[in-house]
């Protein structure tokens, strides 16, 4: 079975993008690009201002985008936690914890974990979805060092030292007469590092059949690359220089975003000069499909240049290579079932500051035309330089007539008592919609005149309801696949051990021993109200800890339960760590307990030593006793033996005495003593 051909890989592409959603769809280009416009405050298109009318503009989208954006912050970013993964199993408690603290100190350390989840929010709550890119990035940097009078034997351990290179040097004799070096080397440092970075929404495109990313067969990523930083990342330099420029890469979002016109200015003299650094379309293709012709779809990225998609080329071979995920995650605050894109925060609002401006702007020329009301001339009155008086209007102006009563003024109708109660209306809808709330941003006192605290609360805690849904969704989708593609990522492209300090303790992590981790846990704080609601129940579990302490019988309360439920504290009162105040009891007694005084040690072995030497003199000195009572015991028996014998011998002498003294007694038998004949 062949390979797919470049030609047909071309089609495909140039297929698949043009049916995507994305740059090419105009109608979610213009509704991105008016949201753009109405946050900037500019409504131009849609209700142009009139010479010698008012011009203002109610910047409802941005207040209310601007609205959430520190709430969502605080929930997601108040903490060095933002994801905790959970162990699968009781041997995987240490290990999951470690995963957590690294995780986190990669997106909050090695990269800009605060700005990509400011951008992150903010691009869903303004241009319908936010989309954050997720991969693993290997980069090179040199650093240049000077030795001077160095010995030979250093100059050749400076020399052969790997990724080095001899830019200077020189030889010569100091002034004891040996020969010394100068020599200036490049040291190449190469290091790698997950990477999180926040795509701008029109560069982005997916298959207009997509539910989610997980399930959609095509998506892209569209960017500036420059002819320089192609050919460093080893893609054929005489393709990347035949590519055309990118002249006017900026869609109508981009021109949007541009509040300065920075993109608008033309670069063409500079580029000429400076062809490196020329600006080149690149496209990266993520696409399911049949590429080496065995019946079955797999995953690729491929990546493309210019207008036309040429595939590009890295050592002479087609940059088409086999992933396991698309790198991306994306998030949207109103979901639209079974469909990729939702409604933006500035879709629901749009409608409302259409409207306050129009009503903002005839309470403003109704006060304009009661400053300089219109009048009425009589004719018969008034004289030629009348009209020509009237015309500059300025305090304390002089209107020359000719009698009295020339010059009526027309009643003026008052708006107010009329627009502000629609304006008060239209701020109710949009504070229903989004649940952006006066309450919640801080507002005067008189705004709390005669409402009781319940009811503010009430009123408060509903308006939170939106909001904290808002954020339920953001966990559930967009932060819970970005923090398992970095997970996901670390583990497969991070292979050596890293020595990081985490929790105030320097401990060494090795993602190779990383498992798959499917079952996370996105650390929202919903659920709980406020901070200060939060630290007044954290106070109260801790009351209750103390007073079920005191009942040891129970055994409902540990020391490590108030350890962590302090930890939780320090947290909320956000101090960084909770080590500085409070000491983790497992620590004490564990073997991360700190290391005890080396006099300490030394009296405690000294003692120990002293011990071991008295129960050892106390056995010796028993062992001797047993022995020598052990002998003197033998030696009486051996006596004791010695002395009967000796007893019995001296008798049987005395018999063989009397026997020969008197010849009519009987003859005496001989005694056997010890197997001998006596």
């Amino acid at each position: 079975m062949s390979r797919m051909s470049l030609t047909d890989l071309k089609a495909l592409l140039q297929a698949e993008k043009h049916d995507a959603l994305g740059v090419n769809t105009s109608t979610l280009s213009a509704e991105r690009t008016l949201a753009l416009d109405y946050y900037y405050g500019n409504m131009e298109a849609d209700m142009p201002s009139v010479e010698g009318r008012s011009s203002a503009v109610s910047t409802d989208v941005a207040d209310t985008i601007e609205g959430l954006m520190p709430a969502l912050m605080e929930i997601f970013a108040a903490t060095e936690e933002a994801v905790r993964f959970n162990p699968v199993g009781p041997e995987d408690e240490e290990a999951a914890e470690q995963e957590t603290d690294y995780v986190n100190h990669v997106f909050m350390q090695r990269n800009p974990g605060f700005l990509v989840l400011y951008t992150f929010i903010k691009d869903a709550l303004l241009s319908k979805v936010g989309v954050v890119k997720v991969f693993w990035e290997e980069s090179e940097r040199y650093e240049n060092e000077t030795y001077l009078e160095q010995p030979d034997d250093v100059f050749a351990l400076l020399a052969t030292a790997p990724d080095v290179e001899i830019i200077a040097h020189s030889e010569r004799v100091d002034g004891g007469g040996e020969q010394v070096h100068d020599v200036t080397l490049r040291q190449r440092r190469r290091d790698g590092c997950a990477k999180v970075v926040p795509v701008p929404p029109e560069e982005f495109g997916i298959s207009s059949r997509a539910r989610s990313i997980a399930d959609t067969r095509y998506c892209y990523h569209e960017v500036q690359k420059s002819e320089s930083d192609l050919i460093a990342q080893g893609y054929d330099a005489a393709q990347v220089k035949a590519l055309p420029g990118w002249t006017d890469g900026a869609t109508a979002e981009t021109h949007a975003r541009d509040t300065v016109e920075t993109g608008m200015r033309s670069q063409a003299a500079a580029e000429a000069l400076n062809r490196a650094m020329r600006p080149i379309k690149v496209t990266e293709h993520y696409i399911r499909m049949d590429y080496d012709g065995s019946g079955t779809a797999h995953l690729y990225r491929v990546t493309t240049g210019g207008d036309d998609s040429e595939v590009l080329c890295r050592a002479g071979e087609p940059d088409v290579v086999a992933v396991d995920v698309m790198p991306f995650a994306a998030m949207t605050p109103v979901i639209i079932t079974h469909r990729f894109f939702g409604r933006s925060i500035a879709d629901l609002v749009i409608d409302i500051q259409r409207i306050k401006t129009a009503l903002l702007r005839s309470l403003l020329d109704n006060a304009y035309l009661a400053n300089n009301q219109r009048v009425a001339i009589v004719e018969a009155f008034s004289s030629d330089r009348t009209v020509d008086d009237l015309l500059v209007s300025r305090p304390g102006g002089v209107v020359r007539t000719r009698a009295p009563g020339a010059i009526e003024p027309i009643p003026n109708q008052p708006l107010g008592p009329f627009v502000f109660p629609l304006i008060q209306y239209v701020d109710s809808t949009r504070e229903w919609r989004t649940g952006v709330t006066r309450q919640g941003q801080g507002i005067d006192a008189d705004a709390l005149a005669n409402q009781s605290a319940t009811a503010v609360n009430q009123a408060f805690t509903a308006a939170q309801a939106k909001m904290k849904l808002i954020a339920r969704i953001f966990a559930e989708t967009g932060m819970r696949d970005m923090f398992a593609l970095l997970h996901g990522v670390i583990r497969k492209n991070d292979r050596k051990a890293n020595t990081v300090r985490l929790r105030n303790r320097w401990v060494t992590v090795d993602p190779r021993n990383w498992k798959t981790r499917d079952d996370m846990t996105i650390q929202v704080g919903l659920g709980t109200g406020s901070k200060e609601a939060q630290i007044a129940h954290l106070m109260a579990v801790l009351g209750i800890q103390k007073e079920a302490l005191a009942l040891p019988q129970l055994g409902l309360v540990t020391p490590k339960n108030i350890y962590n439920t302090l930890r939780k504290l320090v947290e909320k009162i956000d101090l960084k760590s909770v080590e500085p105040y409070f000491t983790d009891p497992e620590l004490v007694v564990g073997q991360g307990a700190p290391p005890p005084d080396p006099k300490l040690v030394r009296a405690q072995g000294e003692l120990q030593l002293r011990a071991q030497q008295t129960q050892a003199d106390i056995v010796t000195k028993a062992q001797k006793l047993a022995a020598d009572a052990s002998l003197k015991a033998r030696q009486q028996d051996i006596e004791a033996g010695l002395e009967r014998e000796r007893m019995m011998l001296d008798a049987h002498t005395r018999l063989h005495e009397t026997a020969a003294g008197r010849p009519d007694r009987p003859t005496i038998r001989p005694i056997t003593l010890g197997g001998e004949t006596g």
